[in-house]
């Protein structure tokens, strides 16, 4: 059965691939009809772009470029061939034409007002792994490209405090800090259920102490409480869980910290008593 599937499966890829690059093939080849100024092209190609016809705006935009390299609209046409390939969800090579247009063109408008920065952060976002039905979710997958978007949206931040793009940053970055822990607490929890909760504590010390300020504290001190708690150290658990409702955490973690605190009292009274060897860990 599984030799059956792979002889439909084969040759169904390689039409599949073949067709694909067809396509492309088709695509790069489509012509455009160029006006006679800078100006006519760029926006030829802004239209294009709007209209998301890819091909023929990057056609246009490499005009400008070639043919009238001392024209502002060169510049202009650069950013746009920039613009087009993140439009077309080519987020690598986008960054690498975001950041050649920063580096060839320092005190443009759009590199000084951080357009060029913020956009280089956000293909980072969209790089960020994505959940998926049928594969594992996005905590449990590599978290390199998450970094990376929270290395440049911090570095853009910081570079232009003032850019009418920061709002949209600020929102990124908030995204970004609670997919970095997800990750956090979904690896203190695998610690934590295959028998390792000192692990499982120093993950978590690690992310409140790199993430102070990511608005997830109240998720990372639950995690804390419960791994205190599987160390038999219900003093503790009841400090970090009472800090949740005191002053981290939403609603719902708000409500799981009481829980927690409802089920320490029943088990171990009004004032619970760690075991005396270990460093306490209470956030």
């Amino acid at each position: 059965m599984l030799q059956t599937t792979h002889k439909i499966l084969f040759p169904l890829l390689i039409a599949l691939a073949a067709g694909a690059a067809a396509c492309a093939s088709s695509e790069d080849s489509k012509q455009v009809t160029y006006s006679m100024t800078a100006k006519q092209n760029y926006d030829r190609g802004l239209e294009e772009l709007k209209k998301e016809n890819y091909v023929e705006a990057a056609h246009y935009f490499t005009y400008v470029k070639q043919k009238f390299p001392f024209s502002k609209f060169a510049g202009l046409a650069e950013l746009a061939l920039a613009d087009t390939e993140f439009a077309r969800n080519n987020y690598q090579e986008a960054i690498d034409s975001y950041k050649s247009f920063a580096r060839l063109h320092p005190t443009h408008e759009k590199v000084e007002d951080g357009y060029a920065a913020f956009r280089i952060a956000e293909c980072y976002v969209k790089e960020m792994p994505d959940d998926w039905v049928i594969l594992p979710p996005a905590y449990e997958k590599d978290q390199s490209s998450v970094r990376d978007a929270l290395r440049e949206i911090d570095g853009a931040r910081s570079k232009f405090p003032d850019s009418p793009y920061l709002k949209q940053a600020t929102a990124y970055r908030h995204e970004v800090l609670r997919r970095l822990i997800e990750h956090e607490v979904y690896v203190a929890r695998f610690y934590l259920e295959r028998g390792h909760p000192k692990a499982a504590i120093l993950r978590i010390e690690g992310a409140l102490k790199r993430y102070p300020d990511s608005g997830q504290e109240g998720e990372l001190m639950i995690a804390l409480g419960e791994t205190n708690l599987e160390l038999g150290n219900p003093a503790r658990a009841k400090q970090v869980f009472e800090r949740v409702v005191g002053e981290f955490g939403d609603d719902l973690q708000k409500k799981r910290a009481e829980l927690f605190l409802d089920f320490i009292k029943r088990r171990f009274g009004d004032n619970p008593t760690d075991k005396p060897s270990d460093k306490p860990a209470n956030g």
